[in-house]
């Protein structure tokens, strides 16, 4: 099949049947190394699906691929039902940690930047406000962003995806480097996006008891998917065994 180039990725107006995001075949390659071979993954509209697996096994490339910024192989498709909106928490996000820019200023700025792009009028810091209240980052705003601790600026990139709120919200490694007071605050607004506002999720995670407790589906992905299902399927050690090897950690732990 003809490698795509990021732009084939669609945006489609969805059908009542249709999934939210739809994965077909997605392979990608690094010069002559196939990172990800043939991949198929479907993601339910207004659930919380979370795609695990061993490190290398692929997961930020397939994230990357669906956001567009990828050439692959294979069919990688969106159907929206309402306002179109993506949110995005990176696994990691390359600044100059010197600069004298407070979380304030990063906030406004990106979000005014996109709204311009977006054309679209300037975010509400009401609506904004909330959600660096909900994910306990509004005493920060005044401190600078390169002095954040990794938890910190997880939580801050969060707040600042759901402003606007999105339709979709994609997430790589969300509680990484994050204490467990703030993965906890992590959960609950995961969850609270899905049960109050629909919101669709698709999360990268290594934490098999996080999984267990806030997903509703899971990939397991090691180049290839290995399984999709109901999260529920992990309490079969036999599934666990095929991604991450006999031995790997039992549910309820952290995995590799």
């Amino acid at each position: 099949m003809t490698p795509n180039s990021p732009a084939d990725s669609a945006a489609t107006v969805a059908a009542a049947d249709a999934p939210m995001l739809a994965v077909t075949g997605v392979s990608v390659a690094f010069e002559r190394e196939r990172v990800l071979d043939a991949v198929d993954m479907h993601v339910e509209p207004g659930t919380i699906h979370t795609l695990i697996g061993p490190n290398g096994a692929g997961k930020t490339t397939l994230i990357r691929a669906v956001m567009g910024g990828l050439p692959h192989e294979g069919d990688i498709r969106l159907y929206f039902r309402e306002s179109g909106r993506l949110g995005y928490v990176p696994q990691f996000l390359d600044f100059d940690h010197s600069l004298p820019i407070t979380v304030r200023d990063f906030f406004k700025l990106f979000l005014d930047s996109r709204a311009a792009f977006a054309k679209r009028p300037s975010f509400d810091w009401k609506d904004a406000g909330r959600w660096l209240e909900r994910t306990g980052t509004h005493r920060l705003l005044d401190q600078r962003i390169g002095s954040l601790s990794g938890g910190e600026l997880r939580r801050v990139l969060l707040a600042q995806a759901l402003t606007p709120l999105p339709e979709f919200l994609i997430l790589d490694e969300p509680a990484s480097n994050v204490d467990e007071h703030g993965a906890r605050i992590i959960e609950e607004i995961l969850t609270e996006l899905r049960d109050e506002h629909g919101t669709t999720i698709l999360m990268v995670a290594h934490d098999l008891a996080m999984v267990r407790r806030v997903a509703d589906f899971v990939t397991g992905l090691n180049r290839r998917a290995i399984f999709e299902g109901p999260a529920a399927q992990l309490a079969d050690e036999q599934h666990v065994d095929a991604l991450f090897g006999v031995g790997a950690a039992p549910l309820g732990e952290e995995g590799p």
